[in-house]
């Protein structure tokens, strides 16, 4: 990880240790890793963490997830999976109402060709990542009751006198 990536690091991380939340200056930042290098973890700013020198000695090898339950805490990337998992099974439709429900904005798609820009509609995989992220279990089953049903298309039925051949 090169000094650029350890800047962004250390700004993402509010210039504070992510485990137990002291100031932090940038000589005093260590990176740590959410999967140990040495278990197969990349030094990609996804997989790093800023810790202080006491939490990045604590860490170890341990993953991050199983050092978090050491000491006792909540681990949110299981509680954001839970909901992915939860809001996969939904369609557009449902996600949309959610959003709509709980004033989430979900950006359109600009795809830029070389004579012309074009907006696609969000996709599920968007609304998804938005929902999980701000949404609780209780909120998605309390909203889903409240979703009206689809609007009942018509059938057009044409005499017989109408077709032509």
């Amino acid at each position: 990880m090169g000094i650029r990536d350890k800047l962004i690091l250390y700004r993402n991380a509010e210039k504070k240790c992510q485990n137990c939340g002291n100031p932090l200056e940038f000589d005093e930042m260590q990176v740590g890793h959410k999967k140990a290098a040495s278990k197969g973890g990349r030094a990609t700013l996804k997989n790093c963490v800023c810790l202080c020198y006491g939490c990045n000695h604590r860490q170890g090898t341990d993953d991050w997830n199983k050092f978090q339950q050491k000491q006792g805490k909540t681990i949110q990337e299981d509680n954001t999976k839970k909901m992915k998992n939860r809001l996969e099974k939904l369609g557009l439709r449902e996600l949309k109402f959610l959003a709509q429900k709980h004033n989430i904005r979900v950006k359109r798609k600009i795809e830029e060709g070389f004579f012309e820009t074009t907006q696609k509609a969000p996709s599920k995989i968007q609304y998804i990542k938005k929902l999980a992220k701000s949404i609780s279990e209780e909120e998605i089953n309390s909203v889903l009751k409240e979703i009206p049903p689809p609007p009942q298309k018509k059938r057009i039925r044409r005499k017989s006198s109408e077709w032509s051949w």
